[in-house]
């Protein structure tokens, strides 16, 4: 079986810049202060758009200047968030009177994205995320089930990182914690009230 060299220094490199062995101490998030804001920016940079921005929408809870911040900048998606969305079809009950409109409602979300405007984790992505979100979960002693979150976390905020695009979020626990390791990459955050 033959090997890629260029994947296994791509993963060495990594490791060199992100010094797993030597991280022992648990993050603290920053001050709300010391983040960028959409609603403090000026110019917004082109936007990688987090699950959670998909998800407020479609719960109709996006804040209006995050929706007309929106339309002025150019928006990317990545498969991560359409994987995200997609296990809604099978997790939401078929039973429940509102599933096939949700279901509905996130295929049309899904399907009205451009392809050329989809960003896809590479092979180098796919390792970096796996050593940065085995890092956080370890760092922050991290169960299972955030463990898997925060590796689709670092999946999108690697390659908006590697496409030249912020990360547009409101999940704030993880992307500043997965900024703050990684020493890299640029997220905007907005709340919903």
């Amino acid at each position: 079986m033959s090997s890629d060299p260029g994947s296994n220094s791509d993963l060495r490199r990594t490791l060199r810049r992100l010094k797993p062995a030597g991280q022992r101490t648990r993050l603290k998030p920053r001050d709300c202060s010391q983040l960028l804001w959409i609603g403090q920016m000026q110019r917004l940079p082109k936007l990688l758009l987090d699950t959670t921005v998909y998800i407020d929408q479609l719960q109709g809870k996006l804040p209006r200047d995050v929706e007309i911040s929106l339309r002025a900048t150019g928006l990317w998606h990545s498969a991560v968030t359409e994987c995200e969305l997609s296990a809604l079809a099978g997790l939401l009950d078929p039973a429940h009177p509102d599933s096939t409109r949700a279901i509905e409602e996130v295929l049309a979300s899904i399907e009205q994205r451009p392809s050329h405007r989809i960003v896809n984790p590479d092979r180098e992505v796919w390792q970096e995320a796996g050593v940065l979100a085995g890092l956080l979960a370890r760092l922050q002693q991290y169960g299972k089930a955030d463990q898997r979150r925060v590796l689709n976390d670092a999946l999108i905020f690697l390659s908006a990182a590697k496409a030249g695009l912020a990360v547009l979020t409101r999940n704030i626990a993880d992307y500043d914690l997965l900024a703050q390791l990684a020493g890299r990459g640029s997220v905007i955050f907005y709340q919903t009230t």
